[in-house]
C-alpha cells in the first residue's frame, strides 16, 4: 500500500478533529453569523442556546474524540468508522432537505458538497485501514 493511503486515516482524523473544533469555537462565540449564512431564524434566545450547545458543545467533544483516535493507534479504526457513519448520516439528512423539501441556499449547497467529499474520503480511509 502506498504511503498516502497509509497516512490517510490518521491525517483525515486530525483534519476533521481540527475542523470540528474550529466550527465548535465559531458556534460558541457567535452563532448568529452562521445562522444568518444558513438563513436560519430563531424565535428566541433559547434557540441560540440549544444550537450553541449542539454545534458548539457537542462538536467540541466530537473533535476531541477524533483527535484522540488519530493519536491513539488502537482507536484509529473506531474513529474512522465514526466518520463514515457520521458523514453518511449528514449526507442522507441533507439530501432529504435539499432534494425532497427543496430547502437550501448557496451556503447549504457548499456544505452539502463538502459532506459528500468527506464521506468519500472517510470511506477511502476506512478501506485503507482494512487493507493493512
Amino acid at each position: 500500500m502506498n504511503s498516502l493511503m497509509r497516512l490517510l486515516p490518521v491525517a483525515f482524523l486530525y483534519l476533521n478533529g481540527a475542523i470540528y473544533l474550529y466550527v465548535a469555537y465559531l458556534f460558541l462565540t457567535d452563532p448568529r453569523v452562521w445562522f444568518d449564512a444558513l438563513d436560519i431564524s430563531l424565535r428566541n434566545a433559547n434557540g441560540y442556546t440549544e444550537l450553541r450547545t449542539v454545534y458548539g458543545g457537542f462538536f467540541a467533544g466530537f473533535s476531541i474524540f477524533l483527535l484522540l483516535c488519530a493519536w491513539k493507534k488502537e482507536l484509529l479504526e473506531a474513529g474512522t468508522m465514526l466518520l463514515v457513519i457520521s458523514y453518511l448520516g449528514l449526507v442522507a439528512a441533507r439530501s432529504w432537505g435539499i432534494l425532497y423539501e427543496n430547502a437550501y441556499n448557496d451556503f447549504v449547497l457548499q456544505i452539502y458538497i463538502a459532506e459528500w467529499f468527506s464521506l468519500v474520503l472517510a470511506l477511502l480511509a476506512w478501506f485503507a485501514l482494512k487493507r493493512r
